[in-house]
């Protein structure tokens, strides 16, 4: 079943429910400088934005995996992992605490309850939705890539943002809870003559593994240095100062002890889930922090850190590597970018 809907996103369109995800609202009129202050992208961008950002602390490490998307000028969104949403709420207001007089004016609110969310991914989506929407201009040019914005669905309004977790062209669609059932009826029936399949969790964890997507609490945590978690694209030390900034620059200017590898089993037969050992050159080096079956790629794909002082990446992937499977040992291909789409062209075409 879940190399059905595994297919279905990548190949057709696929729907699943993303309404668990926490949802934190930060307003006030200092917000903005209060989201640069701890995360560690720019935040300094225009109404409608999209943005990807982890959360540092002084260590350089990651404390939380988010996007944020802002609403208006002083109003963002916070969208956290389920598991996690106490614990980024509790960071936040303990930074508000400690960032001085100004941050008093921000608020933080858990609105999780206040919306569902239905993603709608994979290269037929914008057929579907704009069977839904028609008002909408789902183009890249009219909804590019990264940006949220509001929408008629069915009898309702709704929000939707071009951001995906699976490695598709795809809409998180985001709707008042008390609409939330009509949405999804709507989307149903308008997707039913494109295919449209009701996919569920085994198939987004599948999708974003073979894309190298990291997962909070498995692949990155608040002991792994944000750069060699292979996020340094999100860190922007050019905005001033921010948690974490001194430990990022440091690291750069020391270079990387670790990085965070993809690996593809040659064989297409065994499972990895996570916290198999990774073998280098016939030595146990470290373990497997995540990972599923890559039904695309055709082999169960795993994410792991290698150790890698003064090494450069073409010494890394020189290497032999195994990934050992109740005591058996299994080629497995390495690579730093993704196996899938290295270049997102998909998600953003």
């Amino acid at each position: 079943n879940a190399a059905r809907e595994h297919r279905a996103v990548r190949e057709g369109v696929g729907m699943y429910d993303m309404s668990s995800f926490g949802k934190l609202i930060i307003d006030g009129p200092t917000a903005e400088r209060f989201l640069n202050r701890v995360c560690g992208n720019e935040m300094s961008v225009p109404t409608g934005r999209v943005v990807y950002t982890q959360m540092l602390n002084e260590n350089g490490g990651i404390e939380a995996d988010v996007t944020v998307t802002k609403l208006s000028e002083t109003r963002y969104l916070m969208v956290t992992p389920a598991a996690t949403l106490v614990r980024d709420r509790n960071w936040l207001e303990r930074q508000r605490g400690i960032a001085g007089e100004w941050a008093s004016a921000v608020s933080i609110l858990d609105m999780t309850a206040g919306e569902g969310v239905l993603a709608v991914m994979g290269p037929k989506a914008r057929e579907v939705l704009r069977a839904a929407a028609p008002h909408h201009d789902w183009s890249d040019e009219g909804h590019p890539f990264g940006t949220a914005q509001e929408i008629e669905l069915g009898m309702g309004l709704a929000r939707a943002h071009r951001i995906s977790y699976v490695g598709e062209l795809g809409f998180e669609i985001y709707v008042p809870s008390d609409m939330a059932s009509h949405a999804f009826e709507t989307l149903i029936d308008t997707g039913r003559e494109h295919g449209l399949k009701l996919c569920g969790m085994h198939m987004m964890d599948s999708c974003r593994i073979e894309k190298a997507f990291r997962h909070y609490g498995h692949d990155i945590t608040g002991e792994d240095h944000v750069l060699e978690a292979g996020l340094g694209f999100a860190v922007k030390t050019g905005k001033g100062e921010f948690v974490g900034r001194d430990a990022v620059m440091r690291k750069r200017e020391a270079g990387l002890e670790h990085r965070l590898v993809q690996f593809l089993l040659e064989d297409p037969e065994p499972l990895i889930y996570h916290n198999e050992p990774i073998v280098r050159d016939g030595e146990i080096v470290s373990y497997i922090t995540s990972g599923a079956y890559g039904h695309y790629l055709g082999g169960a794909v795993g994410l792991g850190y290698v150790s890698c002082k003064g090494e450069d990446a073409d010494s890394i992937l020189s290497s032999s590597y195994e990934i050992e499977i109740a005591g058996e040992r299994y080629a497995a291909t390495a690579s730093l970018a993704p196996l899938y789409d290295p270049k997102s062209e998909r998600m953003r075409g």
